[in-house]
């Protein structure tokens, strides 16, 4: 996706986890996502924040704690590991509602590797209190349809946001879609930052529908449900 001149505005810098590169990360982002490369439901997500004079917040699932020192910091942080190779990222400043983060699960569905890829489904994930993963099993959080959680957020959404999400989520599709013939669906996670951007998070192809089936209107369910009949 990387290569893809619409996609790359959308991407988050990412490089593989070393300490040097931890804190070079640290120095120019502040705050800084760790992520198991090809891990899934949030699992293993660490978040570090630079407080100054060598202490860092680090923050793994709904557990806060401050370390001092660059040494003790990588040991702390690598005990939290999962047995995976690790990725940095920079903070993604995600809308909120009510001070709790959320993202949004884009269904992306073809019948066949010659057909088109449609958005069948879209839904906000809100995480649950504590948390900066918007995994809503692993952070008791709760789903939303988007529109209404854009409009309760804090984001500064433009006329054309739902426009470009939809378009981004389109062109992964087709990105996506060249690179593994085969694919059929793609459960692409998306954040949405306070200025209105869409940012690209991870494309997951075994999507659970479990998020649309908690959803008050079965439409979207329904619809991938019929989609996957095809």
């Amino acid at each position: 996706m990387v290569q893809d001149e619409l996609l790359r505005e959308h991407l988050p810098k990412t490089r593989l986890f070393s300490p040097e590169a931890l804190w070079e990360y640290a120095e120019s982002y502040k705050r800084v996502m760790l992520k198991p490369s090809g891990g899934g439901g949030g699992a293993g997500i660490i978040q570090l924040t630079d407080l100054g004079e060598e202490r860092y917040l680090v923050h793994s699932g709904n557990v806060r704690r401050t370390i001092e020192g660059k040494e003790k910091t990588v040991q702390y942080v690598r005990s939290l590991f999962r047995p995976k190779k690790y990725l940095l990222q920079p903070r993604i400043p995600l809308g909120r509602i009510n001070g709790k983060p959320f993202d949004v699960r884009v269904m992306l569905q073809r019948t066949g590797k010659a057909s088109p890829w449609l958005i069948t489904g879209w839904v906000a994930k809100l995480a649950g209190p504590g948390f900066v993963v918007t995994n809503v099993a692993r952070s008791r959080g709760k789903v939303l349809p988007l529109r209404t959680a854009i409009r309760q957020s804090n984001v500064a959404a433009g006329p054309d946001l739902l426009r470009e999400i939809r378009s981004v989520s389109l062109a992964v599709g087709h990105c996506l879609g060249k690179a593994y013939p085969t694919l059929r669906e793609i459960g692409l996670d998306m954040g949405i930052d306070i200025h209105g951007k869409p940012w690209i998070i991870e494309a997951n192809f075994r999507p659970s529908l479990s998020l649309f089936q908690q959803l008050l209107d079965q439409t979207f369910y329904r619809r991938i449900l019929a989609m996957r009949k095809r």
